[in-house]
Protein backbone atom coordinates (compact mmCIF):
# COMPACT_ATOMS: atom_id res chain seq x y z
CA UNK A 1 0.00 0.00 0.00
CA UNK A 2 1.12 3.58 -0.42
CA UNK A 3 1.03 6.31 1.30
CA UNK A 4 -1.04 9.37 -0.23
CA UNK A 5 -0.50 12.90 0.72
CA UNK A 6 -3.76 15.33 0.91
CA UNK A 7 -4.05 18.57 0.97
CA UNK A 8 -5.36 20.20 3.82
CA UNK A 9 -8.29 21.70 1.25
CA UNK A 10 -9.02 17.80 0.26
CA UNK A 11 -9.06 16.46 3.86
CA UNK A 12 -11.37 19.25 4.77
CA UNK A 13 -13.99 18.34 1.81
CA UNK A 14 -13.33 14.31 3.11
CA UNK A 15 -14.27 15.00 6.72
CA UNK A 16 -17.00 17.32 5.36
CA UNK A 17 -18.82 14.64 3.19
CA UNK A 18 -18.82 11.86 5.92
CA UNK A 19 -20.61 14.91 8.06
CA UNK A 20 -23.01 15.05 5.50
CA UNK A 21 -23.73 11.90 5.37
CA UNK A 22 -24.38 11.06 8.71
CA UNK A 23 -27.15 14.41 8.79
CA UNK A 24 -28.87 12.81 6.33
CA UNK A 25 -28.78 9.48 7.99
CA UNK A 26 -30.28 11.28 10.64
CA UNK A 27 -32.74 13.25 9.25
CA UNK A 28 -34.06 10.16 7.08
CA UNK A 29 -34.75 7.93 10.14
CA UNK A 30 -36.39 11.17 12.26
CA UNK A 31 -38.55 11.24 9.12
CA UNK A 32 -39.25 7.29 9.34
CA UNK A 33 -40.34 7.62 12.99
CA UNK A 34 -42.55 10.65 11.73
CA UNK A 35 -44.22 8.73 9.37
CA UNK A 36 -44.51 5.72 11.79
CA UNK A 37 -46.23 8.39 14.41
CA UNK A 38 -43.07 8.41 16.86
CA UNK A 39 -42.55 11.61 18.48
CA UNK A 40 -38.82 12.11 16.72
CA UNK A 41 -37.86 15.31 19.11
CA UNK A 42 -37.92 12.82 21.86
CA UNK A 43 -36.45 9.40 19.76
CA UNK A 44 -33.39 12.66 18.52
CA UNK A 45 -33.27 13.68 22.47
CA UNK A 46 -32.72 10.76 23.85
CA UNK A 47 -30.46 9.27 21.23
CA UNK A 48 -28.67 12.42 20.20
CA UNK A 49 -28.07 13.09 24.17
CA UNK A 50 -26.31 9.75 24.30
CA UNK A 51 -24.46 9.73 22.04
CA UNK A 52 -23.02 13.31 23.59
CA UNK A 53 -22.40 11.40 27.07
CA UNK A 54 -20.35 8.91 24.96
CA UNK A 55 -18.04 11.67 23.33
CA UNK A 56 -18.44 13.39 26.56
CA UNK A 57 -16.42 11.00 28.43
CA UNK A 58 -13.84 12.85 26.91
CA UNK A 59 -14.48 15.72 28.74
CA UNK A 60 -14.33 14.36 32.47
CA UNK A 61 -10.79 16.59 33.61
CA UNK A 62 -12.71 20.13 31.57
CA UNK A 63 -13.06 22.27 34.80
CA UNK A 64 -13.43 25.68 32.69
CA UNK A 65 -14.91 27.15 30.29
CA UNK A 66 -11.85 27.65 28.23
CA UNK A 67 -10.73 24.14 29.04
CA UNK A 68 -13.95 23.23 27.10
CA UNK A 69 -13.51 25.23 24.16
CA UNK A 70 -10.03 24.58 23.73
CA UNK A 71 -11.03 20.56 24.17
CA UNK A 72 -13.94 21.19 22.05
CA UNK A 73 -11.59 22.60 19.06
CA UNK A 74 -8.83 20.54 19.21
CA UNK A 75 -9.12 17.66 15.90
CA UNK A 76 -10.38 17.76 12.60
CA UNK A 77 -13.91 19.35 13.51
CA UNK A 78 -11.68 22.42 13.72
CA UNK A 79 -11.46 22.32 9.94
CA UNK A 80 -14.81 21.12 8.76
CA UNK A 81 -17.04 23.35 10.69
CA UNK A 82 -14.06 26.28 10.02
CA UNK A 83 -14.16 26.67 13.69
CA UNK A 84 -12.83 29.81 15.35
CA UNK A 85 -11.56 30.06 19.41
CA UNK A 86 -12.74 33.30 20.02
CA UNK A 87 -11.94 33.32 24.27
CA UNK A 88 -10.86 30.43 26.14
CA UNK A 89 -10.30 31.09 29.66
CA UNK A 90 -11.19 30.23 33.50
CA UNK A 91 -14.52 31.90 32.84
CA UNK A 92 -15.39 32.22 29.42
CA UNK A 93 -14.91 30.17 26.70
CA UNK A 94 -16.59 31.04 22.81
CA UNK A 95 -16.08 29.40 19.44
CA UNK A 96 -17.87 30.64 16.17
CA UNK A 97 -18.64 27.85 13.61
CA UNK A 98 -18.70 29.65 10.17
CA UNK A 99 -19.63 26.37 8.44
CA UNK A 100 -22.34 23.02 9.03
CA UNK A 101 -21.81 20.34 7.23
CA UNK A 102 -25.05 19.32 8.89
CA UNK A 103 -26.62 22.43 8.16
CA UNK A 104 -25.39 22.21 4.52
CA UNK A 105 -27.10 18.20 4.34
CA UNK A 106 -30.21 19.62 5.45
CA UNK A 107 -30.35 22.48 2.97
CA UNK A 108 -29.32 19.91 -0.33
CA UNK A 109 -32.43 17.89 0.72
CA UNK A 110 -34.69 20.55 0.69
CA UNK A 111 -35.49 20.88 4.61
CA UNK A 112 -37.79 24.50 5.18
CA UNK A 113 -36.41 27.38 7.36
CA UNK A 114 -38.41 25.66 10.23
CA UNK A 115 -37.26 22.27 9.21
CA UNK A 116 -33.31 23.40 9.92
CA UNK A 117 -33.83 25.39 12.85
CA UNK A 118 -35.82 21.90 14.33
CA UNK A 119 -32.72 19.76 13.07
CA UNK A 120 -30.25 22.08 14.45
CA UNK A 121 -31.72 22.16 18.14
CA UNK A 122 -32.00 17.99 18.07
CA UNK A 123 -27.96 18.14 16.75
CA UNK A 124 -27.46 20.41 20.07
CA UNK A 125 -28.21 17.39 21.86
CA UNK A 126 -25.00 16.27 21.18
CA UNK A 127 -23.54 19.34 22.50
CA UNK A 128 -25.49 19.48 26.02
CA UNK A 129 -24.96 15.67 26.34
CA UNK A 130 -21.15 16.55 26.41
CA UNK A 131 -21.51 19.07 28.72
CA UNK A 132 -23.03 17.32 31.16
CA UNK A 133 -20.27 15.30 31.59
CA UNK A 134 -18.72 18.56 33.05
CA UNK A 135 -19.90 20.07 36.31
CA UNK A 136 -20.99 23.63 36.86
CA UNK A 137 -20.77 25.02 32.96
CA UNK A 138 -23.50 26.93 30.92
CA UNK A 139 -23.54 26.68 27.10
CA UNK A 140 -25.34 29.06 24.91
CA UNK A 141 -25.99 29.41 21.65
CA UNK A 142 -26.55 33.29 20.89
CA UNK A 143 -26.30 32.97 17.08
CA UNK A 144 -27.22 30.00 14.55
CA UNK A 145 -26.75 29.43 11.15
CA UNK A 146 -29.51 27.71 11.14
CA UNK A 147 -32.00 30.70 12.41
CA UNK A 148 -30.18 32.55 9.45
CA UNK A 149 -27.28 34.16 11.33
CA UNK A 150 -23.94 34.47 9.50
CA UNK A 151 -22.50 32.27 11.87
CA UNK A 152 -23.18 29.55 15.07
CA UNK A 153 -21.79 31.16 18.39
CA UNK A 154 -21.09 28.93 20.95
CA UNK A 155 -20.70 30.55 24.63
CA UNK A 156 -19.86 28.94 27.65
CA UNK A 157 -19.59 30.40 31.01
CA UNK A 158 -20.00 29.03 34.45
CA UNK A 159 -23.17 28.21 36.19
Amino acid sequence: MTEKTYTEKKFTESIRLAIEDRATWFYLLLKAAEEEGIDEDKIAKNAITKYGKLKGENFNDVKTPGDFVTKLSGGNNTLAFDMEKVIANDNRGELIFRYCPLLESWKKLGCSDQELEDLCKMANYGDYGILSCTEGLKMDFPKMMSKGDEYCHVVLTKK
